[in-house]
């Protein structure tokens, strides 16, 4: 009688578990670029940069009002009707030079890399910032890419001003457990990556 009422409790306890693992899943979404080919063995591309919450594919007026509103959480002081600078054409071309030269390397260097980039009222990128890098070859290839871009200018009370975004990302190793999906473009996770074309 007493392990009838123990393995009751304890599936009732694994199942409690699992409903909050699921819950933290489902809740748990970012969005990354997948390796240009699949590695031996595998038909399915792992992620190989997995960035933040903001899909790469979209523009700022793309973007809904809760990925604005995570957008603008990366700012101190941004007041209400204010927009922070966003590439025209999305982060991924940004994210893409990342992971090619990530996976040019062999995918040996692994950590986040991070950049402020100042982008001036008319949407130009003035500098870049290397905050944090695991590899300085893959840092000066996203910088070049980042200074080639446009921008939408950042909005300070009504009207274009100069201000930084911070571009951030995690280089993830081929040993990645991250997922395992075989869904392209999501996965398991609800993570949102683009394959690299």
């Amino acid at each position: 009688m007493f392990s009838t009422k123990f393995s009751t409790a304890l599936l009732m306890c694994l199942a409690a578990i699992s409903f909050e693992r699921s819950a933290f899943a489902a809740d748990t979404v970012h969005y990354g670029v997948k390796e240009s080919q699949p590695r031996v063995g595998t038909t399915v591309p792992k992620e190989i940069v997995k960035a933040g919450a903001i899909p790469l594919n979209k523009s700022y007026s793309e973007l809904t009002a809760e990925q604005k509103e995570a957008l603008n959480a990366e700012y101190d002081h941004m007041a209400p009707g204010d927009e922070p600078p966003f590439p025209v054409k999305g982060l991924f071309p940004i994210y893409k030079a990342i992971a090619r030269a990530h996976e040019t390397l062999d995918l040996a260097n692994r950590g986040e890399i991070s950049f402020n980039v100042l982008i001036d009222s008319q949407g130009n990128p003035k500098s870049v910032e290397i905050v944090h890098t695991p590899n300085d070859e893959i840092a000066q290839v996203a910088v070049t890419t980042i200074m080639s871009q446009k921008y939408k200018p950042a909005v300070c009370a009504g009207k274009p001003c100069s201000m930084q975004l911070p571009l951030h990302a995690e280089l993830i190793g081929s040993t990645s457990n991250i997922s395992d999906s075989n869904t392209p473009g999501v996965f398991s996770t609800q993570v949102h990556s683009i394959p690299g074309k």
